[in-house]
């Protein structure tokens, strides 16, 4: 059995279907939009009552206690060793003298957010 299909009605559903995305897609970005300006309102202290902006205190500052002394301190050492040998090779290598000005310990493994680490172990894994 061969159903023929009426061409009008094709039309009607393939434009009804267009219009109807279309509407949703402009009554989003009108959403979107309209939430923008709310929250950057809220964000710089405006209020809509009597047009008067409201000023807010500072965060009070935190001072940072130094940290304790763990005992990797004990094997600070070595690596400052290592490093001061890695450095003299690439100077030997380049042909001028290359001179450490301080050695900082970079954030540990735990730090930073979740896509961080990811993106670190994916650049880091083995091929």
């Amino acid at each position: 059995m061969e159903m023929q299909m009426d061409w009008s009605y094709v039309g009607a559903v393939v434009i009804s279907g267009l219009v109807i995305v279309f509407v949703a897609l402009i009554l989003l970005i009108a959403a979107v939009w309209i939430m923008g300006k709310l929250f950057t309102a809220l964000k710089s202290g405006k209020s809509d009552k009597g047009g008067k902006t409201v000023e807010t205190a500072p965060a009070p500052q935190l001072k940072k206690e130094p940290a304790p002394i763990s005992q990797d301190a004990e094997d600070d050492s070595e690596i400052i060793a290592v490093i001061a040998a890695a450095v003299a090779a690439m100077s030997e290598e380049m042909g001028q003298p290359l001179r450490i000005r301080s050695i900082k310990r970079a954030g540990g493994v735990g730090t930073g957010n979740s896509w961080a680490r990811a993106a670190r172990s994916e650049n880091t894994r083995a091929f």
